[in-house]
């Protein structure tokens, strides 16, 4: 019995399988439940009212939904399909939920619609009555304003819109059924005749491209697939000259570049940069930074609010990169270009900065921090010249080269353009030759307000790094050389690495420098082989580079080498604020070493003059015995001349150099003052390589290597001193090479060059040239011994805690007008004698009113004593990678 039940069974399982699969019955079932749907439509006389006929009907949608599902994945024939293409129940859905007011009934609408258009069958996208159906549809939904619908009912309805786009992008001959260009006569111009700046709108020749520009502008799922889709229709103008010349001639470009000022006109006027005290990083929270004051009507950086207005704005500019860089029309990038030049740079984003100010409290923050991220963002050749040049008031060369031919429409819209942007005065009109972005640099690096100093320095490294090119000749004061032989020798080179390492460990101390070399080493070589400047002088000769798309773009190639001005702005406002280094807050001096580093990392300016001594200044003791017995005409007698280490006057010495000597001279002064001044100084280290260790001893998984480019977003701040060997070498975390700024890239020993100069025999090395240097960092730990490492790092960061009073003593700075020297006043830990920055006092007295007073805690100056050692030992290795890399010194 048990055989011919399971043998029964078995035959009506068969039977019912081939029952469900079977096209007829399939095709059965989709009438009825498409005929119930009709039935109920028809007898209900108000839907919207009608909750038990709302509820079938949603039903019903679902059941067609799976049934036609089921047929897409099932083999031919589809008689379903074929049954919905011949009866047209896309206008039936279409109708009914366009009327039902139902959001319930809207989803299950869209999912038919999405089930036919999946089925890539019977040419739905390719049937004129389908798209009138969907559009209509969909214009009445989201398009009317008369039915509100959810967040994840539109992201479905823009889903699948996007969906249609992308099938006209791999099939442009369905083009024709979503798009008809009823404005244009048969050769392509407009019917009115007339086009304004802000174009012609046309939205019933190409429905679907302008409910995806509705929807650009949203934040998540939505604003993603509106951005792809109309990045799809933009890639397939290319492909049709009648929606190329449809696109010139519609206020489309006038909408994008309108969409992309409003959400820049929706970020905060005014901007607060300070990291909220609740959560200051280590390096911030052990000094003064708490006593700096934010603006009362300044929003946060960090706040949620500004970062979603932030990021929407930034994935539209990118949406913006992204159309330039798939479009292949000319017009179509033309004109979308000049609505970009006139509607949001000249007519937005220039006007912002030309109206901030330091003084309301904030504005010239937030335009300094938001060009900042604009530039950081972009990578698009032409929007980065536009930008740029407009900015910085570069002459234009565009006369100079040839013009790429446009159409008639495009040159109309272009002289609509430029007539919009001419005022009816001559002298109303924004002139950046009169206040460019240069002029906001300079003005802001000497602000009393820390936060714009910040801003004004972050956005300087941007445009040092990414755009080097275009600060020379304007953010760079710089005079040509032709000469591209170097004069330096290698024994100048070792005379002031000796000289820059010993002022380093005389600043911080001996302890961890050997670790903290090593990884700047690695990183500098990171920052030079990945600095634009740098292609062409590391790229191999017989490797030529294949020209791009915009190889016709005339930026400021200047190939030559170059030299920088001892007068000029920028450095002098770097070295201005170099000099009050030990009272600055620590972003400030954060921001200012890292443009310092991106200053010397350009291959193409020379060190000499501001970062290295002149070779006309060298100095020479008179020739030694060992001179004496080598002839002149020998091959070792130039290898000798070029290895003697050379002296100069103090007058020859370059200003960094010479302020930071200035700065030892103070720190010497403290330590005459205060004798527990270096154990001080020691302890707060321990205090950076416990947090450090216990940071990295958390971490779940090790952490992945970052990109090669240096990140501007990192948070200033966020750096904590190396890591002993001993402690990385026994823990299970590997460890990472870290910088002040956030640069680092773990780059292997092995990829340093070999004939790189090594480091100063202080650090364990016997010549600086040409020789390994052996490690003296302490030996690893034993496992066992690891606990009671870290305790007794920890009971060292006890011991300045509970030396905290000492730390709060207040140190004044004071120097007289004219007077080089730096007076210091020690006093207790009384109320804080500072400002909004947190470091700078003006005096009361009448002898003090022309004095500078500068004033911080001893805690906050041992942190800027650490940042400032550091900084110091990133210039060796600048100074060493260089030479090496680029071959800035001779050996004969």
């Amino acid at each position: 019995m048990d055989f011919w039940s399971r043998l029964i069974g078995g035959v009506g399982s068969q039977k019912k399988a081939s029952s469900s699969n079977n096209p007829q019955q399939r095709l059965a079932r989709f009438k009825r439940v498409y005929n119930q749907i009709l039935q109920t439509w028809h007898k209900t006389s108000s839907l919207p009212s009608d909750a038990q006929a709302a509820a079938t009907i949603r039903t019903c949608f679902q059941r067609l939904t799976s049934i036609l599902n089921d047929e897409s994945r099932s083999p031919a024939p589809h008689l379903c399909l074929s049954f919905a293409a011949s009866s047209q129940i896309y206008s039936a859905v279409s109708k009914i939920a366009s009327t039902a007011y139902d959001e319930g009934i809207v989803r299950d609408a869209v999912a038919v619609f999405a089930a036919l258009i999946d089925s890539e069958e019977e040419e739905f996208l390719e049937s004129d009555q389908f798209a009138q159906s969907l559009m209509t549809f969909i214009g009445r939904i989201v398009g009317s304003g008369s039915m509100a619908v959810g967040e994840d009912t539109e992201a479905e309805i823009v889903e699948l819109l996007f969906g249609i786009s992308a099938k006209i992008r791999l099939q442009p001959e369905i083009l024709p059924v979503w798009f008809t260009s009823s404005a244009q006569d048969s050769d392509g111009r407009l019917v009115n005749g007339k086009v304004d700046f802000a174009g012609v709108t046309q939205k019933e020749d190409f429905p679907l491209c302008y409910q995806l520009i509705d929807h650009v502008h949203h934040e998540g799922r939505i604003g993603d697939f509106a951005r792809t889709g109309l990045l799809y229709i933009f890639e397939s103008s290319s492909k049709s000259p009648d929606l190329e010349q449809w696109i010139v001639g519609s206020d489309l470009p006038t909408l994008m570049a309108s969409g992309l000022g409003a959400l820049y006109s929706q970020l905060s006027r005014k901007l607060s940069i300070l990291h909220p005290k609740k959560d200051l990083p280590i390096i911030l929270s052990l000094s003064d930074y708490a006593e700096m004051q934010n603006g009362s009507q300044a929003e946060s950086l960090f706040s949620p609010h500004f970062q979603i207005h932030m990021d929407t704005f930034l994935s539209y500019l990118a949406f913006w990169q992204d159309v330039l860089e798939h479009c292949r029309s000319v017009d179509v990038r033309s004109t979308l270009i000049d609505h970009f030049q006139v509607l949001f740079l000249q007519q937005l984003l220039y006007p912002s900065l030309l109206e901030s100010s330091d003084i309301d409290g904030g504005s010239s923050v937030a335009v300094l921090t938001y060009l900042r991220r604009i530039l950081d963002a972009l990578d698009h050749p032409e929007l980065v010249h536009m930008i740029l040049h407009y900015l910085l008031a570069l002459p234009d060369p565009a006369e100079a080269r040839p013009r790429t031919p446009r159409s008639p429409v495009a040159l109309k819209r272009q002289m609509s353009l430029m007539l919009l942007n001419q005022p009816e005065n001559e002298d109303d009109r924004l002139n950046p030759s009169l206040f460019n972005l240069v002029d906001l640099i300079l003005t802001s690096t000497e602000s009393s307000n820390p936060q714009t100093v910040i801003a004004a320095l972050k956005l300087t490294t941007v445009i040092l790094s990414k755009n080097h090119e275009y600060a020379v000749g304007t953010l760079l004061k710089v005079v040509d050389i032709h000469n591209n032989e170097p004069n330096r020798t290698v024994g100048a080179l070792n005379a002031e690495m000796e000289l820059y390492i010993s002022l380093a460990i005389s600043v911080g101390g001996e302890a961890g420098v050997d670790e903290s070399y090593d990884s700047h080493l690695k990183d500098t070589l990171t920052l030079l082989e990945s600095h634009p400047c740098s292609l062409k002088l590391l790229a191999l000769p017989d490797i030529g580079i294949s020209p791009t798309d915009y190889s016709t773009i005339e930026g400021p190639r200047n190939v030559v080498l170059h030299h920088l001005i001892p007068d000029d702005p920028l450095l002098k406002s770097l070295l201005d604020l170099l000099a009050h280094f030990l009272t600055n807050d620590i972003e400030t001096n954060l921001g200012l070493t890292e443009v310092i580093v991106n200053l010397g990392a350009c291959a193409q300016l020379r060190l000499e003059g501001w970062l290295s001594v002149e070779p006309s200044k060298y100095q020479f003791p008179p020739t030694s015995e060992q001179g004496d017995n080598i002839d002149e005409n020998d091959h070792f007698y130039d290898m000798y001349q070029a290895a003697r280490q050379p002296s100069w006057t103090p007058q020859s010495t370059p200003p960094l150099l010479a302020c930071l000597q200035a700065l030892q001279s103070q720190l010497d002064a403290l330590r005459a003052d205060i004798p527990d001044f270096d154990q001080h100084v020691a302890t707060r280290k321990q205090a950076f390589r416990v947090h450090e260790d216990i940071s990295e001893a958390m971490k779940p998984t090790p952490s992945q290597p970052r990109s090669a480019r240096p990140s501007t977003e990192l948070p200033a701040g966020t750096w904590t001193p190396q890591i002993p060997k001993h402690v990385l070498e026994s823990s299970a975390t590997p460890s990472r090479s870290q910088s002040p700024r956030g640069r680092k890239e773990g780059l292997d020993l092995k990829h340093t060059p070999s004939a790189s100069p090594a480091p100063s025999s202080r650090l364990g090395g016997q010549t600086l040239v040409g020789s390994p240097v052996p490690s003296r960092a302490l030996s690893p730990a034993p496992k066992g011994q690891r606990q009671s490492t870290l305790m007794a790092d920890v009971f060292s960061n006890l011991a300045e805690v509970a030396d905290a009073g000492v730390l709060k003593r207040r140190i004044r700075f004071r120097r007289s007008p004219g007077e080089r020297d730096v007076h210091i006043i020690l006093g207790k830990a009384p109320e804080p004698l500072n400002d909004s920055s947190g470091s700078t006092v003006r005096a009361e007295s009448e002898e003090e009113l022309d004095q500078d007073i500068r004033e911080a805690s001893l805690g906050h100056i041992l942190t800027n004593v650490i940042v400032l050692q550091e900084f110091v030992l990133e210039l060796v290795a600048l100074l060493q990678v260089r030479a090496s890399l680029f071959g800035e010194v001779r050996f004969v």
